[in-house]
């Protein structure tokens, strides 16, 4: 194999290196495609800028496929529109990564984002920004069975329409679907705008990847090796990245390695033999150590405590030693092993004699390492699998072992190692619930982690729990993690209902969107106090999405028209961002917080049926406080802006209208009480305005009883007529 000149002449910067290690961990947490690179680059809301770090990474990794400069060609002209048509885990993201950062390096775009598709049928091409010489990226969302909603069939003919939009402002745009939705969709699109795209092998990928991430590392010494090759071979990316991975691992522990030990670069017979053990390691790594482990657990004499100490080592990653040993202890006793780990004096094993049996090293930074590369992660994965009546006592300590402190270890956990051993354990457990579609670990951690998290530590690994969560279940190809979600939302067990609202919230929300919403709603039926307060802050979050708010502002309108307690999350969603002040100006309704007059519009069109939930609120209760804020909030704003005033009056005037829902007269009288109180509040320069405002109100509110009563009144006659 010979590299390519691109990869001869790489040489990054480190802080680019260590983003594309943070790029391949997350992948690898994920175990998908690489759409968790938002974890460790933030980007704005709606439009997402994609920065240059990002673009720079992705660049440096990938590996061009033969036609790359064919694709690139169909984007050079202004307004085109390039549709990247891959099934999952193909690489796709990354390819548009990389034509994106092609067009910013040759002038043709000044600046490359993400558009959001939205939560509607139609992509509403109204909405495209209007800055000029953009570079765009817009991933269709997936055709979801269990919500029937789907891509409109007519969005490849819509093409057309987006090009000129695009042309006007010297625009380009990259469209990111899958082949079963492109054939569904692509009728009237025009001709070529969905290019073929040839396949890179994993030899290519991995390649680039270890050109990189690891430069001084012998690339070709490596991927000609046979065994290597016949790993690679039909790998999707993620396979190989977790093959670099490997690679990596081996090649770095061979940098501490003393003068006396083999180069395994030499052209020596001793190199030849090491660099033969490292691929060895590397293929055994790869099958999960099974064998090697096995070996070492038959062998006679081994003790409950070298097993307890070898998997606690194994999770705790990167934690002090003295940690280490004193939660192997605590494993013990949570095993209610006879033999149990005794951490104080001399009559269990200590430290150095226990390394030695699990085969591991303290670094200079006092924690555990191995020396064969992926052993911790396949203890963990042999574990579960040969242990399967010890599951339900290991998570309640895996649980545990970020947030407790052992007090016989001086060396206590700073709080970025508990978010680093956080992190690694809601990994294993993602791994395990997307492998094997099982749920169990997750269940468990959301549990445990949502019980205190009032007290700060805990809240931080609830925090890491929902964001690696939230990232792993926006992925297309993640439909378990979905099932999951779906059966949390509906378990009757608030922290598993909480943890599904808070990751509606995210990536997941914005991604799938009727499903995040489906969700939602199950999770919050019926309402728990401490899910519903998760639902407000989720609604709110959601909103501040631009391109979500039609879609969510629907979906809670229909939701409150349900009857009981079936409704009673609807009511909590919709008070929730009727009572909120936009964050920008305090005197404006976050509802109406938008430069959009359509979209306002549309908004205002909505509001009755939730302004009746709210005036159903019976006075004294929490609910009926907020709805009188409310009404403050909304008739404030009617005052200080004219525009909004016909609007405010118009909706609060249909939600109490006679013939409306039963109990108009109620809400009417509520509603003017609310408002007689808000006409008395306030400078006394500001009563007078107030009161006017409010004899406006109640006026039109006499027009629409006075007019139902003499529509009755005539119905009436009609009625009596011979």
């Amino acid at each position: 194999m010979v590299d390519s000149p691109h990869l001869e002449g790489l040489r990054l910067d480190p802080d680019i290196r260590d983003l594309l290690t943070g790029f391949r961990q997350h992948a690898l947490y994920n175990y998908g495609e690489m759409i968790a690179v938002k974890q460790v680059v933030e980007h704005p809301v709606d439009h997402d800028e994609i920065e240059q770090p990002l673009l720079k990474a992705v660049t440096a990794v990938f590996a061009e496929p033969d036609n790359f400069d064919d694709l690139f060609n169909h984007l050079r002209a202004p307004g085109s529109v390039l549709v990247l048509n891959l099934p999952p885990n193909a690489g796709r993201t990354t390819l548009a990564y990389a034509l994106l950062a092609r067009l910013q390096d040759e002038g043709l775009t000044r600046q490359v984002r993400t558009l959001r598709y939205g939560g509607a049928s139609d992509f509403p091409i109204r909405r495209l920004p209007h800055e000029k010489n953009q570079g765009f990226l817009l991933v269709l969302p997936a055709d979801e069975e269990e919500s029937e909603y789907q891509v409109s069939p007519q969005f490849g003919s819509r093409i057309h329409t987006l090009t000129n939009e695009l042309r006007s402002l010297d625009n380009r745009l990259i469209v990111l679907t899958y082949p079963q939705q492109w054939r569904r969709i692509s009728m009237g699109a025009p001709e070529g705008v969905a290019p073929a795209v040839s396949i890179v092998a994993p030899s290519g990928i991995a390649a680039s990847w270890l050109a990189a991430e690891e430069p001084n590392l012998p690339r070709q010494l490596w991927l000609n090796n046979a065994e290597i090759q016949k790993l690679l071979r039909g790998g999707t990316p993620t396979d190989t990245l977790q093959i670099v991975d490997l690679i990596i691992s081996a090649h770095r522990k061979t940098l501490g390695y003393s003068l006396e030990q083999p180069n395994y670069q030499a052209d020596t017979d001793e190199g030849r033999a090491e660099f033969h053990k490292l691929v060895t390691e590397v293929t055994e790594a790869r099958r999960n150590w099974k064998g090697k482990l096995l070996e070492w657990h038959r062998v006679e004499g081994r003790t409950s405590v070298e097993r307890n100490f070898l998997l606690a080592a194994s999770v705790l990653r990167g934690a002090p030693v003295a940690n280490v040993y004193a939660s192997a202890a605590a494993l013990s006793t949570t095993f209610k092993e006879k033999a149990e780990l005794s951490t104080s004096g001399q009559s269990s094993p200590g430290v150095i004699e226990l390394l030695d049996t699990v085969e591991g090293e303290v670094t200079e930074k006092g924690t555990i390492t191995f020396v064969r590369p992926g052993w911790d992660d396949a203890v963990l994965e042999y574990f579960w699998t040969d242990r399967p009546l010890a599951r339900r006592p290991f998570l309640t300590w895996l649980a545990e072992a970020p947030i407790k402190d052992r007090q016989e270890a001086l060396e206590g956990l700073t709080q970025q190692e508990r978010e680093a051993l956080a992190q690694r354990i809601v990994s294993f457990a993602l791994r395990w619930a997307v492998r094997h579609r099982r749920q169990e670990p997750l269940s468990a951690l959301a549990a445990a982690w949502h019980t205190s998290q009032a007290e700060s530590r805990t809240r931080r690994m609830w925090n890491v729990l929902i964001e690696l969560l939230s990232s792993a279940a926006a992925q297309e190809t993640s439909s378990y993690l979905h099932e999951m979600l779906l059966n949390w939302s509906k378990s009757d067990r608030p922290a598993l209902q909480t943890a599904v609202i808070a990751v509606c919230a995210s990536d997941f929300g914005q991604v799938h969107t009727v499903k995040a919403f489906r969700r939602l709603k199950k999770a919050a039926t019926p309402p728990d106090t401490q899910v519903t307060a998760t639902l407000r802050v989720t609604v709110r979050k959601l909103w501040a999405e631009a391109h979500l708010r039609q879609a969510l502002l629907e979906f809670i309108t229909n939701w409150c028209r349900e009857p009981g307690e079936e409704g009673a999350g609807g009511h909590q969603a919709f008070a929730a961002l009727a009572s909120a002040p936009s964050p920008t100006d305090p005197s404006l309704p976050l509802l109406l917080d938008s430069s959009d007059e359509q979209e306002r519009d549309r908004t205002v069109g909505m509001l009755p049926t939730g302004w009746t939930t709210l005036l159903d609120q019976e006075p004294g209760s929490a609910q009926s406080a907020e709805a009188k804020d409310a009404v403050r909030l909304w008739m404030s704003a009617a005052l200080h802006d004219e525009r909004l005033g016909e609007p405010i009056l118009g909706s609060l005037r249909q939600a109490v209208a006679p013939g409306g829902p039963e109990g108009s007269q109620r809400r009417r009288d509520r509603l003017r009480t609310y408002v007689v109180a808000w006409s008395q509040e306030g400078e006394p320069t500001l009563r007078e305005q107030r009161e006017t405002m409010y004899a406006r109100l109640s006026q039109l509110l006499d027009n629409d009883l006075s007019a139902s009563v003499q529509q009755q009144l005539h119905q009436y006659t009609v009625d009596e007529e011979p």
